[in-house]
């Protein structure tokens, strides 16, 4: 059986001094030492290996979200910049004696009447939809509350979201005249904001030498004749008719005086009547007469009295 060794009261009391007392040699502490110079050592590598590896996936997510949001706003920027780019302004140019229909780019109808100068963009990538005319045109505008439809006609401005409506606005007229059969329109001059509104079957005329508006109720049919190739007068003057066979028939007429250039003529053709029977028509009350010049393609109206 093993002895059993106890330590005595009066031992334990010298323990710490038996310990001190103790002569560790220099080769252990120099051990210990270098241990603990190791072990401080290999938590510091830990501790900075740790920050960076977290400063590094943070510096990595900041960059990804700043290279997605540019790589966004360059694909935004460049889609935008490549329809600018890409929206060409494009000019059509109706010749006198003709008519022309096609669509724009928003699905809108045109109708050109002989004579007229349609400007309108190959795409409409701005906030609104504009188009300028030179001459008469006739549009039925595709609806959309988001883009308004703008025409511009020298200093008027025709706007409307979705509509049929009829722009006269020749440079030679004294008048532009804007005719609405279907929906609404606003009309306005192109330094002014306030809109004059029209309702369907009413006309709104814009007097160039005046600089004012007049609205009034009208038979749409007679403004839109021309879309069917009629004409109807009603107590016109021999200029105004002249003025508008020239671009329908492509030949030139001159009025031999101001007087005849002011009487007054009702009738309406609407059996696709050529420019001779309607000269022969209008001429047919005595006062007046014409001569047809073929090598030069003109017409000249002279007084037959004298």
């Amino acid at each position: 059986m093993k002895e059993k060794h106890t330590i005595h009261t009066e031992d334990q009391s010298k323990l710490p001094e038996f310990l001190h007392q103790l002569n560790i040699s220099g080769d252990i502490s120099h051990m210990a030492e270098e241990m603990r110079e190791d072990i401080h050592l290999r938590l510091n590598q830990r501790i900075q290996s740790s920050i960076r590896r977290k400063y590094y996936l943070k510096v990595v997510g900041i960059a990804a979200s700043f290279a997605l949001l540019l790589g966004i706003s360059s694909y935004m920027s460049y889609q935008e910049g490549y329809k600018n780019q890409n929206s060409q302004l494009i000019t059509v140019v109706n010749p006198l004696g003709m008519q022309s229909s096609f669509v724009l780019p928003d699905g809108t109808q045109v109708l050109l009447n002989a004579g007229t100068t349609l400007r309108y963009p190959s795409a409409f990538v701005s906030k609104k939809r504009e188009v300028s005319i030179e001459g008469e045109a006739y549009f039925h505008v595709f609806h959309d509350k988001d883009l308004p439809f703008i025409v511009k006609a020298e200093d008027v401005r025709v706007q409307v979201l979705g509509t049929r409506f009829n722009v006269k606005a020749y440079r030679e007229e004294k008048e532009i005249e804007v005719t609405l059969e279907e929906g609404s329109v606003g009309v306005r001059l192109s330094n002014q904001s306030d809109l004059f509104r029209i309702q369907p079957g009413e006309q709104i005329s814009f007097d160039k030498s005046r600089q004012l508006f007049t609205r009034r109720d009208v038979d749409v049919s007679y403004y839109m004749a021309w879309r069917e190739k009629c004409f109807h007068f009603n107590n016109t003057s021999f200029e105004s008719i002249a003025r508008q066979l020239e671009r329908r028939f492509d030949v030139h007429i001159d009025i031999e005086s101001e007087s005849l250039k002011q009487i007054r003529f009702t009738g309406d053709f609407v059996r696709g009547e050529n420019l001779t029977q309607i000269l022969n028509i209008i001429t047919a009350d005595g006062r007046t007469a014409y001569r047809f010049d073929e090598e030069n393609n003109r017409i000249r109206i002279y007084n037959k009295q004298k």
